[in-house]
């Protein structure tokens, strides 16, 4: 079975709480409209504290569960929430077959579709050497090889050494848009690796445009174009109903 995960990490400058919305919707509405346009997720699980993201969760019937109360540096905060995730997901199938894939979401990344999603799932299942499938956009005008950092007098100088390169070679960058992972992902991962070590060392590309997460203000007309682009009708006249949030899974749930 496949299960979906969306992860709110609360961590956007201007949208405090995740109020940040598009075409009259909450940011998160979106990875789950992508999830339920797949017809392969047998359940989705929602860690949120933001009244936003839960209620959008309720509406796609999604199962509602609190972040740990612990902290964590914030080098780790996500990974720390996607392991309590899978803790929690995990505890809540107790009994239940083990998950074969968990498609990991973000509330504040909107830009993904059913059709992205489903051919990570068709990768992972047609390759078993693959750990992992994620979303990338070409960046190439943030080609690594461009970076810069700023010495002590001000002045920028390449971010690394200087060393012989052939041809630039395009630069693809993970863009948030969706996670999906093999349970061995976990196994394998743990603190202080490099970024995204839950994803393992074979990592299908999932190329797409436009992706990444929103936090400022100037980002939400890029986010409206890209939804319609896709196909996405506004709902800026609020007609869609608005549900109560469901309760956090309980150990008798089923």
């Amino acid at each position: 079975m496949i299960y979906a995960l969306l992860l709110d990490c609360e961590d956007s400058p201007d949208f405090p709480d995740n109020t940040a919305t598009a075409l009259g919707r909450p940011l998160a509405t979106y990875p789950l409209m992508a999830v339920r346009a797949t017809g392969k997720i047998a359940r989705t699980y929602a860690l949120t504290s933001s009244p936003p993201v839960k209620s959008a969760a309720a509406q796609y019937g999604a199962v509602v569960f609190d972040p740990p109360s612990e902290n964590a540096e914030p080098a780790s905060h996500l990974e720390h929430l996607l392991r309590h995730g899978w803790r929690t997901i995990r505890a809540d199938l107790a009994g239940e077959a083990a998950p074969e894939m968990l498609v990991v979401l973000f509330a504040n990344a909107p830009a993904v579709t059913g059709a992205v999603i489903e051919a990570g799932i068709e990768a992972l299942h047609s390759r078993p050497e693959l750990d992992s499938a994620a979303s990338f956009t070409l960046r190439n005008r943030w080609n690594p090889q461009n970076a810069r950092r700023l010495a002590d007098d001000g002045t920028a100088v390449p971010y690394q050494a200087a060393t012989p390169q052939g041809p630039r070679a395009d630069a693809w960058f993970p863009d948030w848009g969706v996670h999906i992972l093999r349970p061995r992902c976990f196994e394998s991962s743990g603190p202080g690796q490099p970024p995204f070590p839950w994803l393992g060392s074979k990592v299908f590309a999932l190329k797409q445009w436009g992706g990444g997460p929103v936090d400022y203000q100037w980002q939400i007309p890029s986010v409206e174009y890209w939804l319609r682009k896709n196909g996405v009708a506004d709902n800026s006249s609020g007609l869609e109903p608005q549900p109560k949030p469901q309760l956090a899974p309980k150990p008798d749930r089923r």
